[in-house]
């Protein structure tokens, strides 16, 4: 006889009402396990996309943050935009600077470059006498001053005569807004 003979024959066996209350209690276990089966998946599914939210999230902080970093950026570059006269050049600035004296420097003008919202105007401008530290602060100046402007092309070189003194060539844009009459 196997196992579930035996079984059945118990089964036969019993009260009417135990078999009843056998069979609900069966129902009732089967039901359950289905509940937790669907509990289990969705659960699951939701823990799914909460990870998937926070990767989002977490994305979306560095976007925010890389937004107010270029908004920042983007503020300082109109704020240096607002100080550009009539009067700049890429050479003005560079005798604003102080670290030059007027006798010490040759311009040649470059080609205006429009792009866009600005205009670009360019020097190639020949600076004589300068020491290294010199050089130095001149750069960071021109970088971090009041007016916006970019450095192109540097070329530094020694003099034969006074190694101590550098003699630069900068290829410098000075950026103004371009003015649009909307027709």
């Amino acid at each position: 006889m196997s196992f579930f003979d035996q079984i059945k024959e118990r089964y036969d066996s019993l009260d009417p009402e135990a078999r009843r209350l056998i069979l609900i209690m069966i129902a009732v276990i089967l039901l359950l396990l289905t509940i937790f089966s669907a509990v289990s998946g969705h659960i699951a599914m939701l823990e799914k996309r909460k990870i998937a939210r926070e990767k989002t999230l977490k994305e979306l902080l560095v976007l925010r943050q890389r937004h107010q970093e270029a908004a920042a950026d983007t503020q300082r570059l109109t704020n240096r935009m607002a100080g550009v006269t009539e009067k700049d050049s890429p050479v003005t600035v560079i005798e604003q600077t102080g670290i030059v004296p007027k006798g010490g420097i040759q311009s040649k003008p470059l080609p205006r470059q429009d792009r866009d919202m600005l205009i670009e105007e360019g020097a190639e401008v020949t600076l004589s006498g300068l020491t290294l530290n010199e050089t130095v602060n001149l750069l960071y100046r021109l970088e971090h001053g009041t007016k916006p402007v970019a450095i192109r092309k540097a070329v530094i070189r020694t003099r034969f005569s006074e190694p101590s003194k550098l003699d630069l060539t900068l290829h410098v844009a000075l950026f103004r807004p371009a003015s649009r009459i909307k027709p």
